[in-house]
């Protein structure tokens, strides 16, 4: 069994600025992946962005403070047509990273592509089959609701995954 700091509790990010998925694993044992937590981080569209942008930053804090995770391990971007979003979902990813930074916690990136590939061993699976893995790994019954969750979750468990190829 891995035991390196980075291999303990895995805070995974799937970054939006009107929603954020969370999950929370214990990845001790690569053998047995526990989730602790998930769900979502929501802000209005009516609310002016620098206060989203402080509930987001509020709210990361708090998972940090109340679960003490080893690592934050976010998904990277990809925006190939709309600029705009890419720009705000850009700086709710940069909240993330900071409250990491913050609390001295390592950040680790991977794309959704790369996500996809550890948990099902074809990059370009659809988000069902995803799902499914996330919940045979994490040994969950019934639907992982927010969806943004279970992506928050699978970007925790790749991280998991590649770690103990090493």
């Amino acid at each position: 069994m891995q035991t390196s700091k980075e291999n303990m509790i895995l805070l995974g990010i799937d970054p939006g600025t009107a929603t954020t998925g969370f999950g929370i694993i214990d990845a001790r044992n690569p053998k047995k992946l526990i989730p602790i937590h998930y769900g979502q981080i929501r802000t209005s569209k009516n609310d002016l962005m620098q206060d989203r942008l402080l509930k987001i930053y509020n709210s990361i804090n708090h998972l940090i403070e109340e679960y003490s995770p080893d690592a934050l391990v976010i998904e990277q971007l990809f925006f190939n047509t709309n600029v705009k979003t890419a720009i705000t979902v850009g700086q709710a990813r940069g909240i993330y990273i900071l409250s990491a930074g913050h609390y001295k916690l390592p950040v680790f990136e991977y794309t959704a592509l790369q996500a996809k590939m550890e948990l099902t061993g074809y990059g370009r699976a659809d988000k069902k089959d995803v799902r499914k893995r996330v919940k045979e790994l994490l040994n969950i019954h019934g639907d992982i609701k927010p969806i943004d969750a279970s992506d928050a979750l699978a970007i925790a468990i790749c991280h998991s995954l590649k770690l103990n190829k090493k």
